[in-house]
């Protein structure tokens, strides 16, 4: 669903196939129990540009996500920081997403996530 030309969150469900980009455009910097660091690439921006998803929106939506506490970008060094909750997420999923195993499973875990935005 799309709203002033921007695609709407509200509904998304993420299928298996749509985590394969996540190795592209992202590298883990470092990773410890309930906080990542990720690399963006810079093909990210340029995907970013050429997206109809509104970035300052995606992070205040993925922000709700109770099993997220914090989520920082920083533009300058080109880096995403989660912190995020081990009962509700498993460590080792992050790891996995970034890599592309477990595509399924992980893709399971985000839509019941996603249920917690409106």
């Amino acid at each position: 669903m799309k709203q002033n030309g921007q695609i709407s969150l509200s509904n998304l469900q993420v299928k298996p196939s749509d985590l394969e980009l996540l190795s592209a455009y992202f590298s883990i910097i470092h990773h410890s129990k309930g906080r990542i660091r990720l690399r963006a690439s810079l093909k990210l921006k340029n995907a970013a540009q050429d997206s109809k998803i509104d970035a300052k929106e995606l992070m205040e939506k993925l922000s709700k996500i109770s099993s997220i506490k914090e989520i920082k970008f920083n533009k300058l060094i080109g880096s995403l920081t989660i912190s995020y909750d081990t009962n509700l997420i498993e460590p080792s999923l992050w790891e996995d997403a970034i890599n592309g195993r477990n595509l399924e499973k992980i893709a399971n875990v985000i839509n019941e996530n996603l249920k917690d935005i409106k």
